[in-house]
């Protein structure tokens, strides 16, 4: 058992070696930039939390280190309901994403509203309770 541990004792600084070159390099991993933001509303409102301020924030941030400057904003209400209030909802919430946009210093100019058209896979009342942001234009 002794030299067991004494042989465990050995190989623990090239252990720690390997484990912090792999931290490191790990590190070094880049992603794939993002295009799309999304920020989620409560049921019934257009204002979004802390968190949507943050979100809007981080895509302006992301948008300017990458020099894009044109942003499309879509707004999703839901399906369940009267259309025209559903429509006019969506609509609000992207109006309030769009302006949170101009407050963070993007030009009204650059900014296109576009109406959100829900993919196949898009069937859950979450994913209609929102507005993505998507860098660039569509």
């Amino acid at each position: 058992m002794r030299k067991i541990s004494a042989f465990i004792r050995q190989l623990a600084p090239m252990g720690t070696a390997s484990l912090l070159a792999v931290t490191v390099l790990a590190g070094c991993v880049s992603h794939p930039p993002r295009n799309d933001y999304v920020v989620f509303f409560d049921t019934e409102s257009v204002k979004p939390s802390a968190t949507g301020v943050a979100i809007i924030a981080n895509a302006v941030k992301d948008a300017r280190k990458r020099h894009i400057s044109q942003f499309t904003v879509s707004g999703s209400a839901g399906k369940m309901g009267d259309d025209d209030v559903l429509k006019k909802l969506a609509e609000a919430r992207a109006d309030k994403v769009i302006a949170l946009l101009q407050a963070d210093g993007v030009n009204p100019t650059d900014i296109y509203k576009v109406p959100f058209t829900p993919s196949s896979l898009e069937d859950s009342r979450v994913a209609f309770r929102r507005v993505t942001i998507h860098l660039g234009k569509n």
